[in-house]
């Protein structure tokens, strides 16, 4: 499935739901929004995982400088030129306002501000320790009750904890799916679907699973990669160029991938704790790979990325490729760009660092470096 078919099923879904009185509440791709409040609230989360073009990047200048994310760049030129395939966004009821990242700030607010979205707020702290876990409660109570404000009634305990336990079945499935040994095109694409989808997508998820579970769709000479960093979002060409290239991503490592899914619960945590808000706050304090979970983030990637690597090597004899995915200007991966590649280079991981924008001139210098790149592990 394209994304553009993709895009129409999502529409109609939207559509359904609103006809039903649901909200649409919007946000920028984000490991520490507590969809679970939306869902339990009867709304509808709306992650933007979209990549953008040249109009894109073009059309948001009006509003923030070209040195701004690319990505977020992508998002204010959505919102800006409002192409047909993305009509849902009009559906759009909330858009929420929170602190991923310098870009994200600035994007939402442009957003909510030039293009008439109501915002909501959801800020965090990069630092886990037991201040910034109490500090994280707030918020979440504060955004509960904005919630009951727009629907007008309590959302109670009971709810929230019934939509954890619901988003908790859908990490399990997408952490099932990130392993299948399968064309990593082909996975990514159905990662994508259900980033848009949420858990209504389950049985979908389940199916394909079942379908897949024992295949392996890929060419015995491509050469086997992890793909760490930005994710590729919905309509990038990044993961074309991999495949054209001789490469296969067998695991994501990223937001839409491990960062994500990794933040599971196990059946205890539901059976010794009543409070949902206590169970949000343990996840979020447990999310150690997050892109601004201090101290330590850095270290618990590399060694992330070192295990996995060391038993994909026990496994098959060979060696894993890690490409390290930077959207431009993504500030908080470049700036340890360096530094990462060369801690784990020391340890005999071969890196490549892609910085790039959504631009359609950079295919052919993407496809160079990753070609050149690929055919350099195959020698080793």
């Amino acid at each position: 499935m394209q994304a553009l078919e993709i895009f129409e099923e999502f529409s109609l879904y939207l559509k359904e739901m609103k006809s039903k009185g649901k909200k649409v509440i919007a946000f920028i791709s984000h490991d520490n929004i507590p969809e679970e409040l939306i869902d339990a609230a009867g709304f509808i989360p709306l992650r933007l995982i979209f990549a953008g073009n040249d109009e894109l990047m073009d059309a948001s200048h009006d509003y923030l400088p070209p040195s701004t994310c690319a990505f977020a760049q992508t998002c204010i030129g959505l919102f800006a030129l409002k192409p047909r395939q993305f009509d849902f966004l009009d559906l759009i009821d909330y858009f929420i306002v929170s602190n991923h990242c310098v870009s994200d700030i600035c994007a939402s607010e442009v957003i909510c501000k030039y293009f008439n979205i109501p915002r909501l707020n959801f800020y965090i702290s990069y630092i886990r320790n037991s201040n910034s876990e109490k500090y994280f409660r707030l918020e979440i109570l504060e955004f509960r009750k904005k919630l009951e404000e727009i629907k007008n009634s309590v959302i109670s305990d009971e709810a929230i904890i019934e939509s954890i336990k619901k988003y908790n079945e859908f990490r399990k499935f997408l952490e099932t799916l990130n392993n299948l040994t399968i064309q990593g095109s082909l996975k990514l694409k159905l990662m994508q679907k259900a980033f848009l989808f949420g858990p209504k997508i389950i049985p979908e998820l389940k199916d394909f699973i079942n379908s897949n579970n024992n295949l392996r769709a890929q060419s015995s000479n491509s050469k086997d990669l992890l793909l760490t960093g930005c994710s590729i979002f919905m309509n990038d060409i990044l993961i074309d160029l991999i495949k054209e290239g001789g490469g296969n991503i067998i695991f994501f490592d990223s937001w839409i991938g491990s960062n994500y899914y990794s933040q599971q619960f196990d059946n205890s945590a539901f059976e010794n704790t009543q409070k949902p808000i206590d169970l949000l706050a343990s996840r979020y304090i447990n999310n150690i790979y997050g892109d601004h979970c201090v101290p330590n983030f850095l270290e618990n990637k590399i060694a992330q990325i070192e295990q996995i690597y060391r038993k994909y090597k026990e496994k098959t004899g060979k060696r894993l490729g890690v490409i390290n995915h930077i959207i431009k200007f993504c500030d908080h991966m470049s700036l340890m760009s360096s530094f990462f590649k060369n801690k784990l280079q020391e340890k005999g991981i071969q890196v490549l660092n892609i910085e790039r924008d959504y631009s359609r001139a950079n295919r052919g210098q993407l496809s160079t470096r990753i070609e050149a790149y690929l055919e350099m592990g195959d020698s080793e």
